[in-house]
C-alpha cells in the first residue's frame, strides 16, 4: 500500500512535467484499471508509463522546430481525472485488505496457556507448531488460554484436539464462571487432529479459558483454540 500511495504522489506532483499525450494515455489507463484491476493492476502501469517515459525523446516538438512547446498550447494536465480514477481504486483494496485481516480466526496455542497436572509436548506430527499440552487426565489437570475479544459479543471458539484413547470430555470455564462441557469423538491415533466448535460470549478484551479433565476414563490432548 505504501507503494501505490508513492507512485501515485510521484505522478501527481509531476516533477518531470510530463507531456500532455503522455498524461492522456496515463488517465486512460488509470480508467480502465479503477474500474476493473484495482491498485495492483495501477501499480504495473505508473510502472510501464514511467519505463515508456525513460525511452521517449526529450521533446518531440523541439526535435523538429528546435523551439519547445509553450506551456499553454499544451491544455490542461487532466490530474483531476487521474486522481478521480486511481483513489478509489487505494481506497477499495484497503478496505477489501483491512475486511480480509478482520475476517481470519486468531489463533492461541494450548502449549503457550498456563497448566496444572498437564505436560506441554513437543515434536508431535500434524500438530500446530508441532507442539500441544497433553496428559491431561486427572480430574486437578487443566490448562488456562487468554484470548482477546475486540468486543462483548458471542464468537465461536474451535478447539483442535486429538483423543486416541477413545470418546473424550473436558469442562470449559470462561473468565472462572460460565461453564460448558466439551465432547471429543475418539482419533484414529495421537497424531490425528479434529476440530470441536463451541460458541461461547466473551467479554471485552482479555478472556481466560479453562480446559479441565472431566471424571470419564479418556483424556484429550489439545493444540490450539481459534477464536472467530
Amino acid at each position: 500500500m505504501v507503494l501505490v500511495v508513492s507512485l501515485l504522489v510521484w505522478f501527481l506532483v509531476d516533477p518531470l512535467r510530463l507531456p500532455g499525450d503522455v498524461l492522456e494515455g496515463l488517465n486512460r489507463r488509470a480508467s480502465v484499471i479503477g474500474m476493473f484491476t484495482g491498485a495492483a493492476g495501477l501499480v504495473v502501469s505508473m510502472l510501464g508509463l514511467r519505463a515508456q517515459l525513460r525511452s521517449r525523446p526529450a521533446d518531440d516538438d523541439a526535435s523538429i522546430s528546435g523551439t519547445p512547446e509553450p506551456a499553454h498550447a499544451r491544455g490542461p494536465r487532466p490530474r483531476t481525472i487521474l486522481l478521480i480514477a486511481a483513489v478509489p481504486a487505494v481506497v477499495v483494496t484497503t478496505l477489501i485488505v483491512l475486511a480480509v485481516v478482520s475476517e481470519r480466526p486468531v489463533r492461541y496455542e494450548a502449549e503457550d496457556g498456563t497448566y496444572h497436572n498437564a505436560r506441554r509436548l513437543y515434536n508431535i506430527d500434524g500438530a500446530s507448531n508441532k507442539a500441544s499440552m497433553g496428559y491431561l487426565n486427572h480430574p486437578d489437570s487443566w490448562v488456562e488460554i487468554k484470548v482477546y475479544a475486540p468486543r462483548a459479543d458471542t464468537y465461536t471458539v474451535n478447539v483442535r484436539y486429538s483423543a486416541a484413547d477413545g470418546n473424550a470430555r473436558q469442562y470449559l470455564t470462561v473468565n472462572g464462571s460460565h461453564k460448558v462441557v466439551l465432547h471429543y469423538p475418539g482419533s484414529p491415533t495421537w497424531t490425528s487432529w479434529s476440530d470441536a466448535p463451541v460458541k461461547l460470549k466473551l467479554d471485552h478484551e482479555w478472556n481466560t479459558l479453562r480446559f479441565q479433565h472431566d471424571d470419564g476414563p479418556f483424556a484429550a490432548e489439545l493444540d490450539y483454540v481459534e477464536i472467530s
